[in-house]
């Protein structure tokens, strides 16, 4: 399995080559040596371990970018308006996985694999499948607060709706997650901890 400090640039890569680029040419790559580690590490954390599309769905949230250079918002609001780009990217993504996984199944007559049931793990196994239980909006607020460190303003700008809703959310969740993993203890301190360079 390919190590997520193998895939992404050198830390002393310039992006914009020393170039000195000017206008919406220059605003993309200074964007990109900015942004581009966040936002693989974001992509990364969303895919199962060892994807082939990770580097892919990052190079078009870029792409996007590059495209809309004129509709991103100045900093701190850039990261947040690539972290809404990446997450939209990702939802159509797994719903595409998520069907040609079912049809494959379906085709070939299997039952969907059982977790493996690692002792070590199985706590931080278990809080990690509540996560997934949880709604679309309710999952990904989860994510961008524990994962990204997002602010709830921060991780409402991420996914369109206002700071209580997601102050509610979290709120919500955190309820569930508690429910279903019958502890008396956050579950939020066992999920998998963020990997060694994930966050650049």
């Amino acid at each position: 399995m390919a190590r997520h400090e193998e895939t992404e640039p050198r830390g002393g890569d310039d992006p914009a080559g020393g170039s000195g680029a000017t206008g919406p040419e220059g605003r993309f790559l200074a964007l990109y040596g900015d942004h581009y580690r966040p936002v693989y590490a974001y992509v990364y954390r969303r895919l199962p371990a060892g994807s082939p599309d990770v580097a892919d769905l990052t190079a078009e949230v870029f792409t996007t970018a590059f495209r809309r250079i004129g509709d991103i918002p100045e900093s701190p609001l850039d990261r947040l308006w690539l972290y809404g780009v990446a997450h939209r990217l990702l939802s159509r993504h797994h719903r595409s996985t998520d069907r040609r996984t079912r049809l494959e199944r379906r085709l070939a007559g299997q039952r969907p694999e059982e977790p493996d049931g690692d002792p070590a793990g199985g706590r931080a196994a278990a809080a990690a499948a509540a996560v997934e239980q949880l709604g679309p909006t309710d999952r990904e607020v989860v994510r961008l607060v524990l994962w990204e460190g997002l602010s709830h303003g921060e991780a409402a700008e991420v996914l369109g709706i206002t700071a209580n809703a997601v102050g509610v959310r979290l709120h919500r969740a955190r309820a569930r997650l508690r429910k279903r993993l019958a502890a008396g203890e956050a579950p939020m301190a066992l999920l998998p901890p963020i990997r060694p360079n994930e966050a650049g």
